[in-house]
């Protein structure tokens, strides 16, 4: 029984060790990911008065020819040498370390080639197919971004495999920062420059214009594929740092070997990889395929009731109807905007999860496995539905303290939908979490089925609804929470059968359920008796106060968060 007790606390100290080291990992990623939306607030604000919301159209255009490239770099390829490196870190083989940081440069390098020569070649062709032939000159500037990207990305995942999350973190601020400056500058002297030809001589880069609205209509591509150049600088500048940081910090930890091939590790990230690379494929696939048909599904609207119903913002916008859907994509890329602020913090559980669950899983006990992920997915749970109702509270004030001096038209044109996203955004959140932890514990091949499966039926609902102008692009959001639903229950079931995880629902999902939508009314019904404000700021900020006081106060009271999640332990330290 002694021996019993010791090696069950031994085991209990592992997964604490696991645990403390996850939390430090998840808490450095989530003050940059504070830091980056910060940054991305600000960058948005004026970057929107210079490209208009149709400008954010061509914008969002490019972002969405880039993601499944992306999805191959940075949620495959990662994923695989983050585990690879864990795992021989666990064995002390410093030479397969090295190894295996040389296979990754000369991997990465390859598919940020390939990835760049892709999207120049597509841009032309896909910028047809979705009835906006303007988007491609931003999507030449994005092209780039792979590349850069890529070899950031391997630095990064070797950092991350030593559960170091500096170069992840830091390297995130780096790319925002430098991303709003010389997006902002690139685009505000595009936007001087042409502007002023067009005063002088009424030509828009040679071409005509017999109005203002023609003559923005020329400019605003342009403008949009100027701030795409901050991005691509970001992320050049990223690269940069993570190379000089890996580098110096792990340079004289892993000695060269000269004289042998990297081709059997580069053989074993991509055996590790080939399940992730066509899981997060036909997910990122499933949202390009996603969006382009949201985009092509708008052009099958009647036109004039589209028209119609967005008449106060096209006019506000001054925006000719020939750019209309362009516009109308533009007020939805603006909406997710608003959906993507709490999914980017629970990405940087799932990142700094990998590691830790893949030491758990490689243990061989299935009761610490079990206990790490319940603890990733309460969490997780507790900024999704805490965020997702607080985005759908606030959503309104916060998009008037954006754009009510700028692009009034934004903030009537998204508010209901911003609040609708909030909702969205729950299962986005919760499905992240789930995946991470299925392509760390190996098993990303059978999740493909699921994102197939999604990608059928959000694609299928789009063509149902946002083809309806009734719905237009509030399709979207509905086919969103069915695609995501059906990845998440199905996900959650390969943890529970090929890793024996078992579920403490209640503290998963009920209790941080129950104290959002608590949070939700009360805040609302005290901020309507107590306050009335005319200020949208004073109003966001009560808000605010409001419901953290309220939501802190019921995941307390509840037990939802407690002080120790490891009741095991005392019980082992009196049977020691």
């Amino acid at each position: 029984m002694q021996n019993l007790c010791a090696a069950l606390f031994v085991s209990v100290i592992f997964l604490n060790n696991l645990k403390q080291k996850y939390i430090n990992s998840a808490v450095l990623l989530l003050v940059a990911s504070v830091i980056v939306k910060a940054i991305s607030a600000v960058y948005k604000i004026p970057l929107t008065s210079y490209i208009g919301a149709t400008g954010r159209g061509y914008f969002n255009t490019a972002y969405n020819m880039y993601m499944p490239v992306h999805a191959v770099i940075m949620g495959a390829f990662p994923v695989a040498l983050t585990h690879l490196i864990s795992k021989y870190r666990e064995k002390k083989d410093a030479g397969k370390i090295y190894m295996l940081k040389r296979a990754s440069n000369i991997l990465f390098f390859a598919v940020g080639i390939l990835g760049t020569v892709l999207m120049l070649f597509a841009a032309q062709p896909y910028s047809n197919i979705i009835s906006s032939p303007k988007s491609v000159y931003a999507i030449y500037v994005m092209a780039p971004t792979v590349f850069f990207s890529a070899m950031a990305a391997s630095k990064r995942a070797f950092a991350e495999g030593h559960m170091n999350m500096v170069p992840t973190s830091a390297g995130q601020v780096i790319e925002a920062v430098f991303k709003l400056v010389f997006g902002l500058l690139f685009a505000k002297y595009a936007m001087q420059a042409l502007y002023s030809a067009y005063l002088d001589t009424g030509t828009v880069l040679g071409t005509v214009c017999n109005s203002e609205e023609e003559a923005l209509s020329c400019i605003y591509p342009i403008t949009s594929a100027a701030a795409i150049g901050g991005v691509a600088a970001g992320a050049f500048l990223c690269w940069i740092y993570c190379s000089a940081y890996v580098s110096v910090k792990y340079g004289s930890a892993y000695p060269r070997i000269k004289g042998r091939s990297a081709a059997p590790e580069i053989k074993e990230i991509l055996t590790f990889s080939m399940p992730i690379i066509l899981s997060s494929l036909i997910q990122s696939l499933s949202g390009f395929a996603d969006n382009a048909s949201i985009q092509y599904c708008l052009t099958l609207c009647d036109q004039s009731a589209l028209r119609e119903a967005y008449a106060e913002c096209l006019r506000i916008s001054s925006t000719p109807d020939s750019d209309a859907v362009t516009y109308i994509f533009g007020l939805f890329s603006s909406a997710n905007d608003l959906k993507m602020l709490v999914p980017s913090f629970t990405m940087a559980l799932g990142v700094a999860a990998v590691p830790a669950i893949t030491c758990a899983y490689e243990s061989g006990s299935s009761i610490y496995l079990s206990s790490l992920i319940n603890s990733i997915f309460k969490y997780t749970s507790l900024f999704a539905f805490g965020g997702g109702f607080f985005i759908s509270l606030t959503a309104r004030y916060i998009l008037e303290i954006l754009y009510k001096n700028s692009n009034y038209d934004i903030v009537l044109g998204c508010t209901r939908l911003s609040e609708f996203y909030g909702f969205t955004m729950i299962f986005f959140c919760l499905t992240g979490a789930v995946v991470f932890s299925v392509q760390a514990i190996g098993c990303a091949a059978k999740s493909i089925p699921s994102f197939l499966v999604a990608a059928v039926i959000r694609v299928a609902l789009n063509f149902l609804l946002v083809s309806d102008h009734r719905f237009n692009i509030y399709g979207a959001a509905i086919s969103d929470i069915a695609g995501y639903a059906v990845i998440l229950v199905s996900n959650l079931y390969i943890l529970s059968k090929y890793a024996n995880v078992k579920y403490t629902v209640s503290k998963m999902i009920v209790k941080p359920f129950i104290c959002s939508i608590i949070s939700y009314f009360a805040s609302l019904y005290t901020y309507r008796a107590l306050f009335h404000f005319e200020s949208e700021l004073l109003v966001f900020v009560t808000l605010s106060i409001i419901y953290t006081a309220i939501f802190t106060f019921l995941i307390i009271v509840s037990k939802t968060v407690e002080l120790s999640e490891l009741k095991i332990l005392q019980h082992c330290k009196k049977m020691a």
